[in-house]
């Protein structure tokens, strides 16, 4: 799909990281942006920051997408104003380490909920309009948990891995109707994300977790490099998009040389389960 001047894009999560990155990236190539977030402060400073970039706000409206009436709502709102959306990027989500004995039933759903029901709202709500037009794509964010089981990571690869199969499932059933679908698996972003992410069981304040944390950051990539990967994607009709190398290492030794891959997971896991108090 070409981004030109007055491509009309819905983004979820756009108060920060990843999805405000993609919509000022969107911004700067004259797209108009319809925006959401569940952080009404941060959604305004995006669609401020949109404006400054060449950008049009079409619409931001602060709420939660794990609501499925009021994704709904905005949908149906913002169809009667400008149609149905040339771009959806379902970005929105949250994070929780956890062992399985420690992840409780509210857990899983709360995580569920925003990562994978989220997701699927906004398909359920954008995506007959954009049948309708005959045009489009879908981007769905999903997560190098959503490519391997990285340990600690159930509920949220759970829903990742859910996320990475609906959209290879979407990138054929989409395409009689000439829309596109991406889905892209980061690894570590300098987002707010890793600072807010949940660790069960664990000391926040424990010297461990700090450390950790840095070593994250070490191969983190920056939430515009991102941007860049997934607009290019779209004007590509690129299926996959996986945003550092370390990951695509990792897969690589679990398709050719799994006794390393193990080893790996095996390491990983014992670094996190040092953290726990």
């Amino acid at each position: 799909m070409k981004i030109e001047p007055g491509l009309k894009v819905f983004i979820t999560g756009a108060a920060s990281g990843i999805g405000r990155s993609t919509a000022l990236a969107f911004a700067r190539r004259g797209c108009r942006l319809f925006l959401t977030d569940i952080n009404k402060k941060g959604l305004e400073e995006t669609a401020g920051l949109v404006v400054n970039s060449g950008g049009t706000v079409g619409r931001a409206s602060a709420f939660d997408i794990s609501d499925y009436e009021a994704v709904k709502g905005f949908a149906d709102q913002v169809e009667r104003e400008a149609g149905p959306m040339d771009v959806i990027m379902n970005n929105a989500g949250i994070a929780l380490y956890a062992l399985v004995e420690d992840t409780t039933h509210a857990h899983w759903q709360k995580i569920i909920k925003v990562n994978l029901w989220g997701p699927i709202h906004g398909i359920e709500s954008f995506l007959p309009g954009m049948i309708r037009a005959g045009r489009g794509h879908v981007v769905n964010i999903s997560s190098a948990s959503g490519l391997f089981g990285a340990p600690l990571h159930a509920a949220y690869a759970a829903a990742k891995f859910g996320l990475y199969g609906l959209s290879e499932v979407l990138r054929y059933d989409l395409a009689r109707h000439s829309i596109g679908v991406t889905v892209v698996c980061p690894g570590a972003v300098e987002t707010p994300l890793k600072n807010t992410v949940e660790i069960l069981g664990v000391d926040p304040e424990n010297p461990r977790v700090k450390e950790i944390k840095e070593k994250f950051s070490g191969h983190a990539v920056s939430p515009e490099r991102v941007a860049a990967l997934i607009l290019k994607a779209v004007e590509k009709e690129k299926f996959l998009v996986i945003t550092s190398f370390d990951i695509k290492v990792v897969l690589f030794c679990r398709r050719y040389c799994f006794p390393l891959y193990h080893y790996i997971m095996k390491r990983i896991t014992r670094l996190l389960l040092s953290v726990k108090s």
